[in-house]
């Protein structure tokens, strides 16, 4: 697999070459460190996820068209917004992903990302013109192995040896609901591992090795270790920056810390 760096104006592109099909990786450099993803074989791209702010999508759009290849669809799972360019092209996601830009957690996350940022977050859906509901899928020579969730998906992409999910960040904190939440996306990260998967890639980070996931698997060990050695919300997010003095998304933190230490 041969990898190369392209700098854009504000964020940067990574492409992965396995061969048949090429992975490129857009990092944006927002405040959320979003990542979205294009597929390219011989005649197609697939585009998954998008960009959230405004001033990302001028250069993803000029980066997709500069490859010169037909765009089949657009895939989502957590982020179906900024739609402001590509409105043609065919929009797939998955029933839990409709409903929750509808009423669930996209819905409120837009809302609340709308009026915390401003003009500056493109708060516009895509138009989903078909519906996910195949647990195998072939979009323009790309296969989709899809594991459905209530209000997303997460997408292996066989060819390359490559799973998609919401979040992982081997070196910044996630949001995690409590224990019983920590074991189960423990037991996903080892069912990775058990896959062997060449690249792990997420919504808020650049692509990780399975290193990274052994990383995230002590990590949420250690959250519920130290969830039973705290006295309160302020010792538990206490002793959890202290351990990882060097992480990022102290916000996300603070989500998880509400999680195991629910205020009455």
């Amino acid at each position: 697999m041969e990898t190369k760096r392209i700098d854009l104006k504000k964020g940067f592109i990574e492409v992965y070459d396995f061969g048949e099909i090429k992975l490129h990786s857009y990092q944006t450099n927002d405040l959320m460190y979003d990542e979205s993803y294009i597929l390219e074989n011989k005649d197609n791209v697939l585009l998954v996820e998008f960009p959230a702010f405004y001033d990302n999508l001028g250069e993803f759009e000029e980066y997709v068209k500069g490859l010169n290849k037909n765009i089949v669809g657009k895939v989502f799972s957590d982020h179906p917004n900024g739609a402001t360019i590509f409105k043609d092209v065919k929009g797939y996601a998955s029933k839990g992903t409709i409903k929750s830009m509808k009423e669930g957690t996209i819905n409120g996350l837009v809302t609340g990302f709308e009026t915390a940022f401003g003009g500056t977050f493109a708060k516009e859906y895509h138009e989903i013109t078909d519906v996910l509901e195949d647990n195998k899928v072939n979009i323009g020579g790309f296969e989709l192995n899809i594991t459905y969730h209530d209000e997303n998906i997460e997408i292996e992409f066989p060819q390359i040896g490559c799973v998609y999910t919401h979040m992982l960040g081997h070196d910044c904190h996630s949001i995690v609901a409590g224990e019983d939440h920590a074991n189960a996306i423990i037991e996903q990260l080892k069912s990775y591992k058990e896959k062997g998967y060449n690249l792990v890639l997420s919504s808020h980070y650049t692509p990780e090795t399975l290193k990274d996931v052994d990383t995230k698997i002590a990590y949420l060990e250690n959250l519920k270790v130290l969830e039973k050695d705290s006295i309160d919300i302020n010792d538990f997010k206490k002793k959890v920056k202290e351990k990882y003095l060097e992480y990022s998304g102290l916000n996300y933190l603070d989500m998880t810390a509400g999680f195991f230490f629910p205020q009455n």
